[in-house]
């Protein structure tokens, strides 16, 4: 499970980068996501971004409450046997 949660936010927080540093003062009427223009305004855009951000987080957080916590749960026992 730690290496979901880890897995996510960096896919996340790379997605975020991407688009950040694609769109770096350009103006919202040349919108780029993965090299493709989009014609949109700058609600739409924030609002995006803010979602991929929630979700990063939300990744952040599980990453970082599984590894805090000492369950025995999430390791296996020798042989296979939970």
């Amino acid at each position: 499970m730690k290496t979901f949660f880890l897995v996510g936010s960096i896919i996340f927080t790379v997605l975020i980068l991407i688009i950040a540093f694609q769109n770096f003062g350009a103006s919202f009427s040349g919108f780029t996501v993965f090299f493709t223009e989009i014609d949109t305004n700058g609600t739409l855009v924030i609002f995006g971004v803010s979602l991929l951000g929630i979700f990063a987080g939300g990744f952040y957080f599980g990453f970082l409450n599984s590894l805090l916590r000492s369950d025995q749960e999430d390791e296996e026992q020798p042989g296979g046997m939970a």
